[in-house]
């Protein structure tokens, strides 16, 4: 099922499978109870600490989303999502996603789905355990990828990657554990323990903070920022903070480095600068380690790139219409697994040029590329004499799908066009290995 979604991915079971026979197998497995939606995603994430195994670490990029999914009569399982005045149903998802130091896709090695009560709860969150609250999601998906990674990939440390919602002192305290590094945002308004034995806030401290280095950064224009180049500020320093549990109020003590990269000089008016504080354990004794924890958080935004192919570019996970939760998380995850490997192909045709295409195409489809977009020319693109490298077989097929070229899109082939091609290039190998067959 995952070889075919590969081939024509698509939101909707039916799309993905066209004669009869195929889609009553798949919807056999998808609504059976004897094979649950954890056994699915269970290659998947071995995989990818396999494809882990050679790295000294990866980043492991952590966040979540929802899935909006129909349920007009409210009976497959789903819960609310997005606004509950607007009665919108589905999934919540949380997402691991594991990249290499040059920030290349390696896979998912997490997933954990859960849905949201009808009613709101009456008790406050400060005074609900972590494990009853959606924290605990993000804790799961850390130890469900520190598990997998144990298993296959022993050697390679975690480095995970968290956003703001990430700011909650279970993450502080568990992130780190088993020696992997953790980075994430700061949205609160930390305390701070002085040497002195005194107590500060964490971000009066690090304006009196010695400037570390400063970088240009290319600022694209979106909603109300404008494009720019901005010049950033980077401090740094050790510190103890001084965390309390609101339920228990039982306080800790964790020692983390604070990187801050803010915006000096060129923020325009009326906009607020740019800024970064990320709270991480990675050691910052040199500078190139300060600049490290910076470079580290910039791959985060690659797991809401995986989000949007996922959901609305190739895959349109969101346009099943399959009849349970069950279901609907069988295929959403082996959808993932599709747009896992769309992401792997775009990024590493940016950040690894030069590969050799065999490393990521079978034969077959890079056969089948070349004839596709060369026509009978592309035999010659193939040979031995003129092996193609993996951005020549990801360009080809971006062209097949679409893709017009730098100048009229703005930029390099995306996932959309990816798909796109990929579907007509895994049909015209497939006709490839019968020939070769026959």
């Amino acid at each position: 099922m995952a070889e075919r979604a590969a081939r024509r991915p698509a939101g909707r079971v039916t799309e993905t499978f066209t004669r009869s026979d195929e889609r009553q197998g798949a919807y056999g497995l998808l609504e059976s109870s004897a094979v649950g939606a954890d056994e699915v995603g269970t290659a998947m994430f071995e995989a990818c600490a396999r494809r882990s195994a050679s790295e000294s670490f990866v980043f492991c990029a952590i966040d979540g989303t929802s899935l909006s999914l129909t349920d007009y009569e409210h009976s497959k399982g789903f819960g609310p999502v997005g606004s509950r005045a607007e009665g919108g149903r589905g999934l919540k998802v949380m997402n691991a996603m594991v990249l290499s130091a040059e920030g290349v896709p390696l896979g998912v090695s997490s997933q954990r789905y859960w849905t949201r009560a009808d009613r709101r709860r009456r008790v406050h969150r400060d005074k609900l355990r972590p494990e009853e609250k959606e924290t605990r999601h993000w804790l799961d998906a850390m130890k469900q990828t520190r598990q997998i990674m144990a298993e296959h990939a022993p050697s390679t440390r975690c480095w995970f990657q968290l956003d703001r919602e990430g700011d909650a002192w279970p993450m502080l305290k568990e992130a780190g554990l088993g020696e992997h590094w953790y980075t994430i945002r700061a949205c609160r308004k930390r305390r701070v323990l002085l040497a002195d034995g005194g107590k500060a806030y964490l971000w009066p401290l690090l304006k009196q903070q010695p400037v570390k280095t400063t970088y240009a950064l290319e600022v694209r224009a979106a909603g109300r920022r404008t494009a720019r180049i901005a010049n950033m500020v980077v401090r740094a320093c050790k510190v103890t903070l001084d965390v309390r549990d609101k339920r228990t109020s039982e306080r800790f003590r964790i020692n983390v480095n604070v990187v801050q990269a803010m915006e000096h000089g060129t923020t325009p008016v009326g906009e607020r600068p740019i800024q970064w504080t990320l709270l991480t354990n990675r050691p910052i004794e040199i500078i190139k380690d300060v600049t490290d924890v910076i470079a580290g958080y910039s791959m985060r935004w690659r797991i809401e790139e995986l989000h949007r192919t996922w959901k609305s570019g190739a895959c349109s996970v969101e346009d099943n219409q399959l009849r349970s939760a069950s279901a609907a998380i069988k295929w959403a995850t082996i959808l993932m697994g599709v747009a896992a490997r769309i992401e792997r192909i775009k990024l590493l045709s940016r950040e690894q040029p030069d590969l050799p295409a065999t490393d990521e195409f079978s034969p077959a489809e890079i056969k089948a590329a070349a004839l596709l977009y060369f026509g009978k020319a592309g035999k010659a693109k193939v040979t031995a004499a003129a092996a193609p490298t993996v951005a020549d077989v990801t360009l080809w097929i971006a062209y097949v799908g679409g893709y017009t070229g730098k100048t009229s899109s703005g930029g390099p082939p995306g996932s959309i066009t990816l798909s796109r091609g990929l579907k007509d290039v895994r049909v015209a190998a497939k006709a490839i290995e019968a020939l070769a067959r026959d």
